[in-house]
C-alpha cells in the first residue's frame, strides 16, 4: 500500500470504521496478492469497494499483485479515470462524480445454485458411481 502512496488499514479493513486495505485523502483501494500467475476476481468484492468508496467520498481502486514478478496492476471503472488522473497529476481532486447507492443490500451477490434432492437422483448417481468405479476382479490363471 505504500508503494501505492497509501497509508495500509489496520487488519485489511475488517473493522467497523476504516474500510478495504489502504487509503489516503482521495483514494481506498482493495489489495489481491498472489503467488500464483493468477487470479479470480468476485464482483461482490468490487461492488463492496465501489459501496465504501461513495460513503468516504473517495476515487475506488482495486490492485492486483503478482509476488514473483512483483508486478502490480490497478483496476478501475472508467468513469473514474478522470479523476485518477487528476490525483495523480496534481495530488488531489477537485470534485468527485459517482453513482449513489443508497443501502449495501443494493449490492448484488451471487445466488447459489439451487440443489434439488431427490431420493431417486441420489440412488441413480450412486449407481452409476458404483459402476464406473468398480474393481474389476482379476483371475490367478
Amino acid at each position: 500500500m505504500k508503494s501505492l502512496g497509501l497509508e495500509p488499514t489496520p487488519n485489511s479493513g475488517s473493522g467497523w470504521i476504516v474500510k478495504e486495505d489502504g487509503q489516503n485523502e482521495n483514494v481506498i483501494c482493495q489489495l489481491k496478492s498472489t503467488d500464483k500467475s493468477s487470479i479470480k476476481i468476485n464482483k461482490l468484492d468490487l461492488d463492496k469497494l465501489e459501496y465504501n468508496s461513495i460513503v468516504t467520498h473517495k476515487i475506488p481502486v482495486f490492485a492486483i499483485q503478482f509476488i514473483e514478478s512483483n508486478e502490480v496492476y490497478l483496476l478501475i471503472k472508467p468513469e473514474n479515470i478522470t479523476e485518477l488522473s487528476e490525483y495523480l497529476n496534481t495530488g488531489h481532486v477537485v470534485a468527485q462524480q459517482h453513482n449513489p447507492i443508497t443501502d449495501i443490500t443494493d449490492i448484488k451477490q451471487a445466488k447459489p445454485a439451487k440443489v434439488i434432492k431427490s431420493s431417486n437422483k441420489r440412488k441413480a448417481y450412486m449407481s452409476e458411481h458404483d459402476n464406473r468405479f468398480a474393481k474389476k476382479s482379476k483371475s490367478a490363471t
